[in-house]
């Protein structure tokens, strides 16, 4: 049976719908990420299948052909200009959809894996899937990940996916590529949906995977997945920037917290499941040898890195004798001077904190963050004396929360001088808390205005403070130019 995984969809996407304002100048490098970036799921789902045994090859929409980092360097300097970049031009985009479509011709999979996790671009994926069963109409079409979780009726209503991995998508595809090759039915394999006749099934749900070590690490497909490719590309266009692929991973899955604009708690349901540092060190250990050139920096995107004490002091253990320094998140209530002490003296060098709002009513009753105000500002005042650098996040928009509310927490950065901070514009979507009020507030026609893009399945919370999607853009904006120019200032 020949499986065949499809890899960089999304930067497929970025290129042919160009959602505004992916293609400013000013947005180069994170753009660069996202094209480059591979999904983190499908490795693991495929490193799964490596490791039991199933056959599988991965086809990379952009790594696989746009392999020089003067395809992705920007010429223009107006930060509002479009890009001029090579990856930019419509001819890219047409050689990745070519590469896709003879890449099916001449493989004539038996099963294609399409990942479907990103709510940005998520209409134009289904869009795409519908492309590839027209190419490939005998082929077993299935689609995995965060959003196909929770659109899998829409998705296999659209007519074209045959089956939808619901969850964490280890076992279950590899129970599900078991069996059909045996000819089997799918009713006893937990975490999928599918068409039968003219109706869907979904069949029950499956646990989360207890026992995290016994997974191989993702970067045992390194080579399928093109990573030396997109790490040296990413290295050299991005030196700066966290979670390089073959310079991060996520040490644990999940959160105990159940903050409103996550989608974390609908995933987990406030289970958190942890590698033992042991794990740790023998992917740190893999990545040090293979990936080599960077810039040094090592990203663990965990939710919560310094919840677990006990195991906190086990991975720093285990850091000696490595190339790196290292980038984390976590939350605030999580940073007691003695984790920050470990973490300064362990090379940690930045550490990110989603702080969301200084206004402590919204912070609690709205984001659902459990947590004071004060308790941020100690966490970070006490990282920046540490030597490290304290990252904040907000989150511009909440309901209730005023313009001035905002500017109140722009002056107490300044007068911290907590200038590395961003705000983002409040965005929602289904499985996340605030997605549910949005929809109580808004009608389908009132919602489809507020529609993040064309493609996109995330939206834009207006409020009677921000009352257009204009509106609450402009204001993040202007935000982020205090934030910026205050920071400029200090240094």
């Amino acid at each position: 049976m020949k499986t065949l995984l499809i890899s960089d969809s999304i930067g497929l996407g970025i290129m042919e719908v160009r959602p505004e304002p992916a293609w400013l100048v000013r947005l180069t490098a994170l753009r660069n990420k996202d094209l480059l970036a591979p999904d983190y799921g499908a490795m693991h789902v495929a490193a799964y299948l490596k490791g039991t045994g199933h056959n599988l090859d991965v086809i990379n929409l952009v790594a696989d052909i746009h392999d020089r980092a003067e395809i992705f360097r920007e010429p223009n300097t107006d930060p509002d200009e479009i890009s001029g970049s090579t990856i930019g031009k419509a001819k890219a985009a047409r050689t990745s959809r070519e590469y896709l479509m003879k890449k099916l011709e001449e493989y004539t999979p038996d099963v294609v894996l399409f990942p479907l996790s990103v709510y940005n671009l998520a209409l134009y994926s289904r869009k795409l899937l519908a492309d590839i069963k027209d190419a490939c109409p005998d082929c077993l079409l299935v689609t995995g990940g965060i959003y196909a979780t929770f659109h899998a009726e829409e998705i296999l209503g659209d007519g074209k996916a045959d089956i939808v991995v619901r969850g964490e998508g280890e076992h279950t595809t590899a129970e599900l590529l078991d069996a059909v090759e045996r000819g089997r039915g799918l009713e006893g394999i937990n975490g999928v949906s599918f068409r039968r006749d003219s109706r869907t099934v979904h069949n029950p749900s499956r646990e989360p995977i207890r026992d995290l070590d016994s997974l191989p690490h993702l970067y045992t497909v390194s080579e399928e997945f093109n990573i030396r490719t997109r790490f040296d590309l990413l290295s050299e266009l991005n030196p700066a920037d966290d979670y390089i692929p073959g310079a991060g991973f996520l040490t644990s899955r999940g959160c105990p917290e159940a903050c409103t604009f996550c989608l974390d708690p609908a995933i987990n349901k406030g289970r958190t499941r942890f590698h033992s540092p042991e794990y740790v060190r023998d992917v740190l250990d893999y990545c040090a040898e293979n990936f080599t050139g960077g810039s040094g920096g090592f990203f663990f995107g965990d939710a919560t890195f310094t919840m677990n004490k006990k195991r906190l002091r086990g991975v720093l253990a285990q850091l000696g004798g490595l190339p790196y320094t290292y980038q984390i998140q976590t939350r605030a209530d999580c940073l007691d001077q003695d984790t920050i002490d470990s973490l300064a003296r362990g090379g940690f060098t930045a550490v990110a904190i989603g702080a969301e709002s200084f206004n402590e009513r919204i912070l609690v009753d709205v984001a659902g963050k459990r947590m004071r105000v004060e308790t941020i500002l100690d966490a970070a005042r006490s990282v920046r004396r540490s030597g490290m650098q304290p990252v904040l996040t907000f989150i511009v928009g909440f309901p209730g929360e005023s313009r001035e509310s905002i500017e109140r927490t722009v002056e107490i950065l300044k007068q911290n001088e907590l200038c590395t901070a961003t705000f983002f514009p409040l965005v929602v979507f289904r499985g996340t808390a605030l997605y549910d009020v949005f929809r109580q507030r808004f009608s389908d026609e009132d919602a489809e205005a507020l529609r993040l893009n064309p493609m996109s399945e995330e939206f834009l919370f207006a409020s009677n403070e921000f009352p257009t999607r204009e509106e609450l853009t402009a204001f993040t904006e202007e935000a982020n130019r205090a934030i910026f120019e205050a920071r400029a200032r200090a240094s």
